[in-house]
């Protein structure tokens, strides 16, 4: 039998719900929660909404409208007390920020990832219109001393961000992921903001001097290690697996121990990282979601 709802209210987060989202927030993902670590970041965010729902007075759940470009906002950081799962909780806070996109914002996309064991989770977005527009599937391989392959890399420069951003934006394997990027948890469509930042970070490259690779480092749960990700891939997915197994010199090149992507679920792409060593790293995958504002 379900449990049975909660009248619970949704509105503006405030510092002082702090103590309680530390609080609810403790054991999810066996304590190892990204929350803690950006609520005050996501309490200071001027054009996004960070929110709480409440009841009898305490913070029971919160969820957060990022706002990525003026055409890309991000849903992200839905959480439920454990306690209280199955009573409500997530889906007002799904619908509060839903209707304050729909009332407030302009033309644009809104997105959200969830794992793909998260069934109630993909019936909200199902009943409020989100349609899934893909899967990942993380990926990991030992990073490789190679320097000859390493040397297969040269950092993008500034003055050509405009060139890489035409070839991140025209396909190629980008047609698997949708023309999406990897943010961090967050996927959205290329733009100069995002690029230029990995360019000034060092992790901007063209492969074999042509193809745009974009990388953005991760962090194990485990033990903290590093881990050099692919955030982006524009070469052709039949070179997929050369570049790939460079990808791993690279990392090594630089000092990482490891290299990742959360790769689209596409045969060609899965065949190419299991050509160049690499294994699957979680037994879920990740699903993205996506409705438009005239949708």
């Amino acid at each position: 039998m379900p449990a049975e709802r909660i009248p619970v209210t949704c509105r503006p987060a405030r510092p002082a719900d702090t103590s309680d989202v530390m609080e609810l927030t403790r054991t999810i993902w066996e304590g190892h929660d990204y929350v803690p670590h950006v609520w005050s970041d996501w309490l200071a965010d001027p054009e996004g909404l960070l929110a709480v729902t409440e009841y009898e007075g305490r913070v029971l759940g919160l969820g957060k409208l990022t706002r990525i470009t003026a055409q890309d906002w991000w849903l992200e950081g839905l959480r439920t007390h454990p306690e209280y799962e199955g009573r409500g909780i997530a889906s007002s806070l799904h619908n509060y920020l839903l209707g304050l996109w729909e009332r407030t914002i302009g033309s644009s996309v809104l997105r959200f990832a969830t794992a793909s064991y998260r069934m109630p989770v993909q019936r909200l977005a199902e009943r409020t219109g989100f349609h899934r527009t893909g899967e990942l599937v993380p990926h990991r391989a030992p990073a490789r001393k190679d320097p000859a392959a390493a040397g297969r890399f040269r950092p993008v420069k500034p003055e050509e961000a405009q060139a890489a951003l035409e070839q991140a934006r025209a396909g190629f394997t980008a047609d698997a992921v949708w023309d999406l990027m990897d943010l961090g948890w967050q996927w959205a469509c290329p733009h100069m903001e995002a690029l230029m930042d990995s360019i000034h970070s060092g992790r901007a490259w063209w492969w074999q001097d042509q193809h745009l690779l974009l990388g953005i480092e991760d962090e194990d749960d485990d033990d903290g290690h590093r881990i050099l990700m692919v955030q982006m891939l524009t070469c052709p997915a039949s070179e997929a697996a050369g570049c790939l197994h460079d990808f791993r010199a690279l990392a090594g090149a630089l000092d990482y121990p490891e290299a990742g992507w959360a790769a689209p679920a596409q045969s060609t792409l899965l065949a190419a990282l299991q050509q160049a060593g690499f294994t699957r790293s979680w037994d879920a995958s990740i699903l993205i979601y996506a409705r438009s504002k005239d949708e």
